[in-house]
């Protein structure tokens, strides 16, 4: 069993991956946020190349910089990208076990692992796509192993290891810096009682060497990062609330934060049998509070904090934190899976689970990204022309088509450039964006312009040409 275990660790998500690459032609990416990996991606790669330089870039650089080297082995970007999640998934998988024996070493891993981590539809799902998640999660496991490791071997280099991992972690997603605080701190305690100075230093330059791509890339906005609306915007009391009016829009959830940043503890996209370990803690099971459990529970709740005081929900960003979790729940967990005699029978059961719940959640990234494949195809005839619109427009670019693209987000329009055209969701402008600029441009047009309807798209948008002022 273990060396099956091995083979389907290592590949299930590389043959997933070419499954819907090769069988349905899913590119991984969706949404906003990974076009702008992808083109700021392609801009490193230029400047590797060319020496132009990249521009500014307001997220963490180590995943566009991972995918521009990788790109120079597999040329299609966003596959260079999707690869980078698929390695980080496995690496991942592969340290949260060597995490778990580190902790609990009288117990033995076996299948829980495989099954509640990297099956675990969330993480299955991001390991497919163009987004810097797996990544950071990675980065963030190998930091919490390298620190666990030095704590409980007291070798410095783990130590330096471990800050270096940390930065790394950090650069790729921000919020990373928050999990590894008490991780973090207890070596650093312990590094300071065993007079470790000199490694204290190495840790430092080492730290500050692999900073040097933020740095160079963000020489003028190195700290921006630390005034993003959604820190000014964090408070307290959020974490009793659902619905939010932000930069981004409304926010309508169907639960408050402080349920939300608990997600990754009971939610079937997570963990979906999470619900079943109270009883199990109740009647089978204890958790034993040693220091290293202490320090994972501190972890995680700060992490779940952070989250519950920003005014938005998003399931991803509780990625970071779910190894943690699995590694914090391990004994909880093995007590779960031993209720089953017959263990055959419930690691196929759980793997069909998994999976079916992994296709489950996954289907709203499919029908993104081939709406906006779609979108793309049927708009394409029109290129050259001025183009009006919201969130698609940033796939239309990352996609090469040539239009002047004018955002309906950044500003009040008070005036449309005749004939040019309008791309438009307008259930969800209204659903959304009620009251911010992309609705109030939308009415504007609508109220001072004549427009011609040209087509009617796919996902509820329509393009219209704007004929002339009424």
């Amino acid at each position: 069993m273990e060396i099956k275990l091995q083979y389907l660790r290592y590949f299930s998500p590389v043959l997933l991956w070419m499954a819907l690459y090769y069988g349905f032609s899913f590119d991984g990416l969706y949404g906003q946020d990974s076009y702008e990996y992808l083109r700021y991606t392609e801009a490193l790669k230029t400047f590797m190349e060319t020496g132009k330089a990249p521009g500014d870039y307001f997220w963490g650089v180590y995943y566009p910089v991972f995918g521009s080297l990788l790109s120079f082995i597999i040329p299609n970007t966003s596959i260079a990208l999707q690869l980078v999640s698929i390695l980080s998934l496995g690496i991942t998988s592969v340290y949260l076990e060597k995490t778990i024996r580190l902790v609990y070493p009288e117990n033995t891993n076996g299948p829980i692992p495989f099954l509640c981590f990297t099956l675990s539809p969330i993480i299955l799902i991001h390991g497919l796509l163009a987004m810097s998640d797996l990544l950071a999660c990675c980065f963030t496991t190998l930091g919490v192993y390298s620190f666990l490791l030095f704590m409980e071997k007291n070798n410095n280099r783990n130590f330096i290891f471990g800050s270096v991992l940390s930065v790394l972690a950090l650069l790729t997603r921000y919020a990373a810096g928050v999990i590894l605080i008490p991780f973090c701190l207890a070596a650093f305690v312990q590094l300071i009682r065993n007079k470790g100075y000199l490694s204290l230093l190495f840790s430092m330059l080492a730290a500050g060497w692999v900073a040097l791509p933020h740095i160079a890339i963000r020489s003028q906005n190195s700290l921006q990062f630390l005034s993003h609306q959604w820190l000014r915007s964090w408070s307290f009391l959020n974490l009793f609330r659902s619905d939010f009016s932000t930069i981004d829009g409304e926010m309508h959830n169907r639960y408050s934060n402080l349920v939300y940043a608990f997600f990754n503890f009971f939610h079937p996209s997570f963990l979906f049998f999470g619900v079943l370990l109270p009883i199990v803690l109740f009647k089978h099971g204890s958790l034993k509070f040693h220091k290293y459990q202490k320090i994972l529970l501190a972890s995680i709740l700060l992490y779940a904090f952070f989250l519950g005081g920003i005014p938005f929900q998003n399931k991803r960003f509780l990625i970071l934190s779910f190894p943690l979790i699995i590694v914090f729940l391990f004994p909880l967990l093995k007590e779960l899976f031993a209720i089953v005699k017959n263990q055959k029978t419930v690691f196929y059961l759980v793997l069909l689970l998994q999976l079916s719940l992994g296709f489950y959640y996954g289907r709203p990234f499919y029908e993104r990204n081939t709406l906006e494949k779609n979108i793309a195809n049927e708009i394409r005839p029109f290129e050259g022309n001025t183009l009006y619109s919201f969130d698609i427009d940033i796939a239309l670019k990352n996609r090469k088509l040539d239009f002047r693209y004018k955002s309906l987000w950044k500003e009040k329009l008070l005036d449309f450039e005749k004939n040019a055209l309008l791309l438009v969701n307008e259930k969800q402008l209204k659903k959304q964006w009620k009251g911010k600029n992309p609705w109030l441009n939308w009415e504007t047009a609508k109220k001072d312009y004549q427009l011609e309807k040209l087509q009617n798209l796919p996902g509820d948008f329509n393009l219209y040409r704007i004929v002339k002022k009424k």
